[in-house]
């Protein structure tokens, strides 16, 4: 069950040329991840009170720039879930639905409490069906 947000391109996030600079496409993906969690029903400062996601892989791939004031739609989905670690995947789009970015982050799990990497939660688990469960994301 993908979550679908969007993203007002603003001036900060772009270069001289009004084209987004690379590195935000990752702050989208972000702003994705955490209203699928809200979505979800979880909020992302009640699950950051419960256990942390450090990002420990992440990959964009350009497809078309972005560029100022554009009206982005941010999806994400959960694509891989392991025992310990998960993957959300990306797909940014703009108005026209032209496809300008896709992508993944992997993200451990990290008890704030006993500081240690620990195994998913099953109350992580369960806003992660089955069915939202596609083939690992290709890597280079």
């Amino acid at each position: 069950m993908p979550a679908t947000t969007h993203v007002r391109v603003r001036y900060k996030d772009t270069d001289t040329m009004s084209v987004v600079y690379y590195g935000n496409y990752l702050t989208y993906f972000e702003v994705g991840r955490v209203e699928y969690l809200r979505q979800a029903g979880l909020p992302m400062a009640q699950v950051d009170r419960r256990i942390h996601m450090p990002v420990v892989e992440a990959l964009v791939r350009y497809v078309k720039p972005a560029r100022l004031d554009a009206l982005l739609a941010v999806t994400c989905r959960v694509s891989e879930r392991k025992r310990a670690s998960f993957t959300f995947s990306y797909e940014i789009r703009d108005e026209a639905a032209d496809l300008i970015a896709t992508g993944y982050t992997r993200h451990a799990c990290w008890d704030p409490t006993t500081r240690k990497m620990i195994a998913l939660p099953a109350w992580l688990r369960e806003i992660m069906p089955d069915a939202d469960l596609d083939p690992a994301p290709a890597r280079r």
